[in-house]
């Protein structure tokens, strides 16, 4: 694929700490974007969403990560130490979340060349984590077809219960947070012109769920995103396929995925005999 003439560019977009009046309180109950948050979120980014993109077979992607304007000097160092690291890592800076949009539209044809027509855009949060396969599967699914859908509805909830320690669920969802969006050039508004619960309507749709392609991260400090505690338990995960290294990889009970499984099929055998 890669020595193909493409007609696309991949476009991967972020937002790390850029604010808006939205972000009131973590599911802890903290201010977001505080120094103890921006601490922990530069510490959860670097040991486990950065090295899943590194850790991409496919790198043919551009990956766009808007920040705050007013970032204090100690953390755009990192911010630029990992730019120097790695190169498809670039750094946006802007005020404000409402100037993300007008700004990815200014930017984005930059990267155009003679051969592109469509751009593919997929929105990543910066506490998540790509399978190595993410941006191939989401190229492989490509048609030149302006508003396409391409759904990678498969993943894995992981909830962090302590420093090494975590659960982990299926996460398979139509329409969820890792939708991408193929758009012509002439008229594009990347992903996040719309709610991602919002593509499931669109005519132009293609899925994949033939095996989890993403991690989405739980933990104390994040601002929306709940467990789904009904979803099936994993026994194991394997964290290379994410970039994730030993010394970053997180122990999962089997045992306690087992009790998990078994409470839910009597639950469910339950609920049966009572519709009856």
């Amino acid at each position: 694929m890669m020595n193909e003439v493409q007609d696309f560019k991949h476009i991967i977009i972020t937002r790390f700490n850029v604010p808006t009046a939205t972000w009131e309180v973590t599911r802890e109950g903290k201010k977001p974007l505080s120094e103890e948050w921006l601490s922990d979120r530069f510490s959860i980014f670097q040991k486990y969403c950065f090295p899943s993109f590194k850790n991409q077979k496919n790198q043919n992607f551009i990956w766009l990560v808007f920040f705050d304007v007013n970032t204090s000097e100690k953390y755009k160092e990192i911010i630029y130490r990992l730019q120097s690291e790695f190169s498809k890592f670039t750094p946006v800076f802007i005020r404000e979340f409402p100037e993300m949009q007008p700004k990815l539209l200014e930017i984005i044809p930059q990267y155009f060349d003679e051969n592109t027509k469509y751009i593919i855009t997929s929105d990543i949060d910066n506490d998540d984590l790509l399978h190595s396969d993410f941006t191939d599967t989401v190229q492989k699914k490509y048609k030149p077809t302006n508003n396409l859908v391409i759904d990678l509805k498969s993943g894995i909830q992981l909830t962090k219960t302590s420093d090494q320690k975590a659960f982990a669920n299926i996460f398979n969802l139509t329409s969820g947070p890792f939708v991408s969006l193929v758009e012509d050039i002439k008229d594009f508004g990347t992903v996040i012109k719309e709610n991602h619960v919002k593509y499931r309507h669109y005519p132009n749709y293609s899925a994949y769920d033939e095996k989890p392609l993403y991690i989405q991260f739980i933990h104390e400090n994040n601002l929306l995103n709940d467990t789904f505690k009904n979803n099936k338990r994993l026994y194991k995960i394997n964290f290379n396929d994410f970039g994730v290294d030993d010394k970053n990889s997180f122990i999962i009970s089997k045992f306690d995925a087992l009790i998990c499984n078994a409470s839910r099929i009597k639950n469910k055998i339950l609920k049966k005999i009572k519709r009856k």
